[in-house]
């Protein structure tokens, strides 16, 4: 397996109580992954980690990371953005500029790509807007543009789906899958049947611990996804997608 992130003696243990703990772990090149698990699993900590965050040794390319942070590798999409800047939605999404110019020739590829961008995530009739003013899943929308933006082949993505509609969301799992020639993904999902139709590779954790990595297939078994979710979940197959069905709860009277 070619290795995108390398990571190892990974220990997050703030005031002293271990949060994560991750022996090792590689994440492969050329993939769309998804990080999954319950709430407290330590999924965005791990995510964080990969930016170097969070110590350990953690290489991207068989480099350091900050190395390759450096060189503009890697694009970020968090939970929150600076969205009490004040700047409209153009000069947000344009933060990446910089590192966009060193890997384009010309100032109208860059305009052709910011209007095709803003275009694709419905934000071309908001490009002059203040982005404070935007709803959340707006600003949201405003964040994966700006990460697009930098042409980064790896993209750190930490819940990308939040405060998204479904249809939004749908777009840019649509977006990321026919751009999957042009960068790996590595992206914090909650939502498990979106996980399992486009993730190439699943890490599955709990309680600070990665429980699987590998075939998205091999990890996402319902008899242990139900063990780690403390709740029945069934795999439901139709033509070409994969759902995944939560049980009932209980009816209480």
């Amino acid at each position: 397996m070619d290795v995108l992130f390398a990571v190892r003696h990974l220990k997050v243990q703030p005031r002293h109580q271990c949060i994560l703990s991750v022996p090792a772990l590689d994440l492969p090149k050329n993939k769309h992954i998804a990080i999954i698990g319950p709430n407290g699993a330590g999924k965005s900590t791990l995510l964080r980690a990969l930016l170097g965050l969070n110590g350990g040794e953690v290489s991207l390319n068989g480099d350091r990371v900050h190395n390759q942070i450096k060189q503009g590798v890697l694009a970020w999409v968090g939970q929150h953005g600076q969205f009490n800047l004040p700047l409209t939605v153009v000069e947000y999404v344009q933060l990446s500029h910089r590192t966009f110019l060193r890997r384009q020739n010309r100032l109208s590829d860059k305009k052709t790509r910011l209007n095709q961008l803003l275009e694709q995530f419905d934000l071309q009739h908001l490009a002059r807007q203040r982005i404070g003013s935007l709803s959340g899943g707006e600003q949201q929308r405003a964040n994966i543009v700006r990460a697009l933006l930098q042409n980064a082949p790896v993209l750190l993505l930490d819940e990308p789906c939040n405060h998204l509609d479904i249809r939004h969301q749908q777009r840019l799992m649509s977006y990321l899958r026919q751009h999957k020639a042009d960068f790996s993904v590595v992206m914090v999902l909650h939502d498990l049947t979106m996980a399992a139709n486009y993730a190439d590779f699943v890490v599955l954790m709990n309680q600070g611990a990665v429980v699987a990595a590998g075939n998205t297939e091999e990890v996402m078994q319902p008899e242990r996804l139900s063990a780690i979710y403390q709740w029945p979940i069934t795999r439901i197959c139709e033509e070409e997608m994969v759902f995944f069905r939560m049980g009932m709860a209980e009816k209480i009277i």
